[in-house]
């Protein structure tokens, strides 16, 4: 009799234990697996980018002269329009400039900074993007031309080290619903906003 007893209890026990084995089973094969964190993609527009002009290492005003360079282009946006828009910036540019340093000189195209032994702040705009929808294709076009932009970069060079001594980025741009609305207008205005961001960066740090 003790014997069938014992033997029972450890059918018992068996069957418990498998019972247990089998839930543990269950919850393994249901959890949901991790999912993995998505990576970061990288911003390759220019209106995703940020744009950062940090403060000059050594202040414009302990500059005796002051030069500018004409407007480079990105050679992969050298084209006719493209061009008109340099000489433009240019003409803005050096405008602007002049209301800070009346004695700014500008130099010729294709010509370079002078060897003056004179401390001098050497300016060098380059254009690295742009894209200005045109009047005619903003009003026939609306916003299929697209939005306008405009990505410059400035160094601000320090002759008596040959060292740049500031390099801000500036960016400005308008989307294409923007541009339709105001017949071009915004489109326009982008040389315009970018050059005016230069110079109140340039007088911020003199």
């Amino acid at each position: 009799m003790k014997t069938i007893l014992e033997s029972i209890k450890l059918t018992a026990v068996l069957a418990t234990a498998a019972l247990m084995t089998g839930c543990a089973s269950n919850q393994t094969e249901t959890k949901a697996a991790p999912k993995p964190q998505e990576s970061a993609k990288p911003k390759t527009n220019y209106k995703d980018r940020q744009y950062a002009a940090n403060p000059s290492k050594v202040k414009f005003g302990e500059f005796k002269y002051v030069e500018l360079k004409k407007t480079e282009l990105n050679p992969r946006e050298n084209s006719g329009g493209n061009r008109q828009s340099a000489e433009k910036i240019d003409e803005i540019l050096a405008t602007g400039l002049k209301s800070i340093w009346p004695d700014l000189k500008v130099i010729p195209p294709g010509g370079d900074f002078s060897k003056s032994d004179q401390r001098t702040l050497q300016i060098s705009p380059r254009i690295e993007h742009i894209h200005i929808v045109s009047v005619g294709a903003r009003v026939f076009g609306g916003v299929l031309a697209g939005g306008s932009d405009l990505v410059m970069h400035v160094d601000y060079g320090d002759s008596s080290t040959g060292e740049v001594i500031a390099n801000p980025d500036i960016w400005r741009g308008n989307n294409a619903w923007a541009g339709r609305w105001s017949e071009g207008a915004t489109d326009n205005q982008i040389r315009d906003a970018v050059v005016a961001q230069i110079v109140d960066y340039t007088l911020r740090n003199k």
